[in-house]
């Protein structure tokens, strides 16, 4: 009787702790994604250099050093600062039927950052696109065919300020 027990709460807790973990995974990705954004923000304004954010699929995310602008001479080469993978099958993902954020910045493709590439952190602080507009951003990641993982990030181009989101079955959670 005792094993019974024991047996059927096992097996409960094995069901429970799978979910528990692709959540885990998806939440792991995106502040993961999130460290590496606010430390480039940093350094964009420490250095008082543009710093250039690739998002390149599946699942990695790039930053690059820009040079500054010194008429007439030509640009300085760039610097390639980090190149961070997903780690866990996490890449950038949406599914069908998960709506955007409340914040609603697109969610067409994974990676919403506008249509002039490349987009950077400036010397100021915000997040900008190639022409020095200020853009707003959503990312979103998660492990394919499993919904469970969907997680978000916006991006506020004013401010560059980012906000992590959890997708909990039936909306966006923080």
């Amino acid at each position: 009787m005792v094993v019974a027990i024991i047996g059927i709460l096992a097996a409960i807790g094995l069901g429970v702790t799978g979910s528990a973990i692709r959540t885990a995974k998806g939440e792991a990705g995106s502040r993961q994604l999130a460290s590496f954004l606010k430390r480039y923000q940093e350094l964009a304004i420490s250095r008082r250099r543009n710093i250039q954010i690739d998002f390149l699929a599946p699942n990695r995310v790039q930053s690059t050093q820009l040079p500054v602008p010194d008429p007439p001479n030509p640009l300085g080469p760039t610097t390639l600062l980090e190149t961070m993978y997903f780690e866990g099958r996490l890449q950038y993902q949406t599914y069908a039927g998960v709506p955007d954020p409340p914040d609603v910045f697109g969610n067409a493709a994974p990676v919403s950052v506008g249509a002039v590439l490349p987009v950077m952190f400036t010397s100021e602080g915000s997040f900008t696109d190639a022409n020095g507009n200020v853009v707003n951003a959503s990312v979103f990641l998660g492990v394919p065919n499993q919904v469970s993982t969907a997680n978000a990030l916006t991006i506020i181009g004013t401010t560059a300020a980012v906000r992590l989101w959890r997708w909990d079955g039936s909306k966006w959670v923080q």
